[in-house]
């Protein structure tokens, strides 16, 4: 069994085969709109399932998958999937040799295009010989040499043998011989020299399949009618280079009705992309594009609640196996009297004035403080259920304005139920999937609240732990500096010596340079990308590119580390929360510009 130490960073679907990512897959509304035939693009952070999603579209994936709805989606889906996913490398500019390269004009951005090309290009080889072995059947040897005899001729590779596994060889081979020109013209080239490059770094990827693919469907037959689309699925472009994404987006208005883009990246995608993405002949969503943010899913609960039965054998119920939390679980006699919440509301009445003081503003009377009226009930009550629970249980007294707090306990009650595994993740099924894993390997005929809230913080400082080893440049402080700032002021916010009914609890970015500066903006989008930050009020059909002005939480999964409500709450200007207010105001000027 895999040790929990190395689980978050060894359950990813990057390092998958298609066929190992179908055993575990579950479906979901994101999945449902990507399998659409249409362009794409899903956008979100890491761990959140845009890999998953993307290898569930190639036939590999769609044969191994065994459950309810597999076999219909197999049959009826209207394109065939190519997955290509982003490499590192492909970004020259970016790589440790690009400053030795920069005297030899576009040698670099020669070699990025090869590279994609390359990679393309073996992508649709595995995507033709899944087509032929898994759905066609057809081992016909002498149409799989006329088909090669074609890529030879379209990519100009000499002397391969035509079959589509020497052809995937020969492209490797060529791989190699450009990174050996490379090293050669670094050591033995002046910067007068000119470079000849093979007649190959001519190729263009999109023109070529658009040659390439209708005569493979020629050769082996495939009816006007039984044809499909082609979808090229690029995963994790905001790792490639800045010429290939501007490519990619404004092929999202495509010459050719068979060729399909899939496209998945980052929230928050480059400035440098805006140009590409707005104006009057840009794709937009709805009538060029499916815009799927991730973050913003209206299933994402119920995908985690699927995710979690997975992990529960013999069909148990799962309020009976985790439990319920009170704070979440919506029960209808929660405001009555006697209920859990009606002794949680009379104990912090009689330990906290301004709790006290606050009810009584809204005519409730303290002696018996059940809601007078449905909108009360509605408005009042269950706003300020989760404020209610957490000040008791952190607050020893509040008396004249001075909070006094209890001394730190695990707060099992307020973090563990099924309400709050379904919460706590965002969505996220890598972190999800990982902390299940943890609590099932500890659980036997029900997992325990110890046992839930322990892995709960456990994977809350393997979250941070991961973001502090994020490269962040030659900043003066870290996204978890960020991180720990925001959280200890929206802590003060819940356990402060004023009741809050709306406490602060999200954060806009100042539009002011002045207030927030470019080394804050690069945190936070660094953040975003990882899901320690989630972008909220973000528009289903338009692409994000600006940091500034846009509106976050911190992660559901902090909750845990900052005594606070797994919930979203009114908004601050970030410059606000930074300066520190009711805080320790020492250490602060490092956020200033």
């Amino acid at each position: 069994m895999m040790q929990p130490d190395n689980f978050y960073t060894t359950y990813n679907a990057r390092h998958l085969a298609p066929q190992e990512v179908a055993k575990t897959f579950i479906w979901s509304d994101s999945y449902s709109k990507l399998i659409q035939n249409n362009h794409s693009v899903i956008l979100g952070a890491r761990g959140c399932g845009k890999t998953t999603l993307m290898k569930m579209l190639t036939l590999p994936a769609l044969y191994a998958w065994d459950s309810e709805g597999a076999k219909d989606v197999r049959e009826n889906i209207p394109f065939y999937g190519i997955y290509i996913s982003t490499d590192i490398y492909w970004d020259v500019k970016n790589q440790t040799y690009s400053s030795q390269l920069k005297p030899y004009g576009n040698f670099a951005e020669q070699i990025s295009h090869f590279s994609v090309n390359s990679n393309v290009f073996s992508s649709l080889c595995d995507t033709f010989l899944n087509i032929i072995s898994i759905e066609l059947e057809d081992f016909d040897e002498d149409k799989e040499v006329e088909l090669c005899k074609e890529l030879i001729k379209a990519w100009k590779i000499p002397a391969a043998i035509p079959k589509l596994r020497f052809i995937k060889e020969a492209l490797n081979e060529r791989i190699d011989e450009v990174n050996q020109l490379i090293q050669k013209v670094i050591f033995n080239y002046d910067q007068k020299s000119v470079i000849q490059t093979p007649d190959y770094f001519n190729l263009n990827f999109e023109s070529s399949i658009e040659l390439v693919i209708p005569k493979f469907e020629r050769i082996y037959g495939i009816q006007s009618s039984t044809k499909k689309s082609w979808a090229l699925c690029f995963d994790e472009l905001e790792f490639a280079p800045i010429w290939l994404q501007k490519k990619l987006f404004r092929s999202l208005r495509s010459r050719k009705q068979f060729i399909l883009y899939k496209l998945s990246a980052s929230p928050i995608l480059s400035i440098e992309l805006e140009k590409t993405l707005k104006g009057d002949y840009t794709a937009t969503s709805g009538n060029d594009v499916q815009m799927i943010k991730m973050w913003s899913s209206s299933d994402n609960e119920s995908f985690s609640k699927r995710i979690i039965e997975s992990f529960v054998s013999g069909n148990k119920d799962l309020t009976s196996f985790f439990g319920t939390n009170a704070i979440y679980n919506k029960s209808p006699d929660s405001y009555t009297e006697g209920s859990e919440f009606y002794n949680e509301l009379k104990s912090l009445i009689a330990k906290d004035d301004s709790f006290k003081k606050f009810l009584s503003s809204k005519g409730i009377d303290v002696d018996n403080p059940i809601p007078n009226t449905k909108e009360q009930k509605d408005v009042l009550f269950r706003k300020i259920k989760p404020i209610v629970y957490h000040r008791n249980y952190f607050i020893e007294s509040n008396r004249n304005s001075k909070v006094t707090l209890r001394s730190r306990k695990k707060a099992i009650d307020l973090f563990s139920g099924i309400e709050v595994l379904a919460k706590v993740c965002d969505g996220n099924p890598r972190w999800l999937i990982g902390m299940m894993s943890l609590i099932m390997v500890k659980s036997k005929d029900r997992a325990d609240k110890v046992t839930q809230y322990n892995e709960i913080l456990n994977a809350s400082n393997r979250f941070k732990n991961v973001i502090a080893n994020i490269p962040i440049g030659k900043s003066a402080f870290t996204i978890t500096d960020l991180i720990e700032k925001i959280g200890s002021f929206f802590k003060e916010q819940v356990h402060g010596p004023d009741f809050k009914m709306d406490p602060k609890g999200t954060f806009v970015v100042d539009q002011n340079e002045h207030e927030i500066s470019k080394d804050i903006l690069e945190l936070i989008d660094k953040g975003v990308s990882q899901g320690a930050f989630i972008l909220l009020d973000s528009n289903d059909d338009s692409f994000d590119f600006e940091i500034r002005g846009k509106r976050f939480k911190l992660s559901y999964l902090f909750s845990i580390l900052y005594d606070l409500p797994i919930r979203t709450y009114t908004e601050i200007k970030l410059s606000e929360c930074l300066s520190g207010k009711g805080l320790d105001t020492s250490q602060m000027s490092i956020f200033r510009s």
